[in-house]
């Protein structure tokens, strides 16, 4: 019987590693067994893994190659497995065992591809953490070169401040003093105005005097009114009539 390859299996050998021989006398539950011990091993140190690429991705070079090792032998039992449906024997070969290879090889496929994944997470951590480390770097670096040109700034800084400080003490005191000026000419036309109605409350004939000057001027107006008015009308009806 032919054996079936996956359509999603990659290879992760060379032909170098293929060319490594599995244990022939191996029975088909000791390659499952096997197959299924390096599986889990491989989950957990992907798990691993993935916590270390979340963090710095520092300390995982030899995760990295343990993992790597790992896939390797994973693949050579899951090749034994498949020369051991190819190879007549004894033992009949049957569907779920086809089935349970192709499953062997999808696994593989998922954990290599999740492989990948992760490395390139790692490297991204690393590289951002060597960028940050740079950066600091360069922080420390300006800092230290460009202390005195800092003083200088902050120096320069504090004097436009004080200078601020001064002007706006100016135009508060200007500010107080036009509220005083303001206040005294308050209080003296109030003291005029009092000094006014108690010369006019002393001379009663004052008050009269300013009533009848008031009337006149208001019979004045009146008739001035009237007269003008009259002289309009004339006009008027002098200009209807012609």
């Amino acid at each position: 019987m032919q054996r079936t390859s996956s359509p999603s299996q990659q290879p992760l050998l060379d032909e170098t590693d293929m060319s490594i021989i599995t244990n022939p006398t191996k029975s088909w539950d000791q390659l499952r067994k096997e197959a299924r011990s390096l599986e889990s091993e491989i989950e957990s140190k992907l798990a691993a893994l993935s916590k270390v690429g979340q963090s710095t991705g520092l300390d995982d070079i030899g995760q990295e190659s343990e993992t790597d090792e790992l896939l390797k032998k994973l693949q050579l039992v899951i090749t034994g497995m498949g020369d051991f449906i190819d190879k007549p024997s004894s033992t009949p070969t049957n569907p779920s065992m086809i089935h349970l290879l192709s499953r062997h090889k999808d696994i593989l496929y998922d954990y290599t591809k999740e492989f990948r994944r992760v490395k390139g997470s790692i490297k991204a951590a690393r590289d951002k953490a060597n960028l940050m480390n740079q950066v600091q770097d360069e922080i420390r670096s300006f800092n230290t070169g460009g202390n005195r040109d800092n003083a200088d700034y902050y120096l320069t800084e504090r004097n436009r401040v004080e200078s601020t400080h001064r002007m706006t003490d100016m135009i508060l005191e200007q500010a107080y003093a036009t509220r005083q000026d303001v206040s005294r000419q308050g209080r003296i036309m109030h003291g005029v105005n009092q000094r006014v109605g108690g010369v006019v409350s002393r001379i009663p004939g004052i008050n009269n005097l300013i009533s009848r000057i008031n009337t006149r001027r208001k019979r004045d107006t009146l008739i001035m009114a009237g007269v003008v008015s009259t002289c309009s009308i004339l006009i008027i009806l002098y200009w209807l009539r012609t």
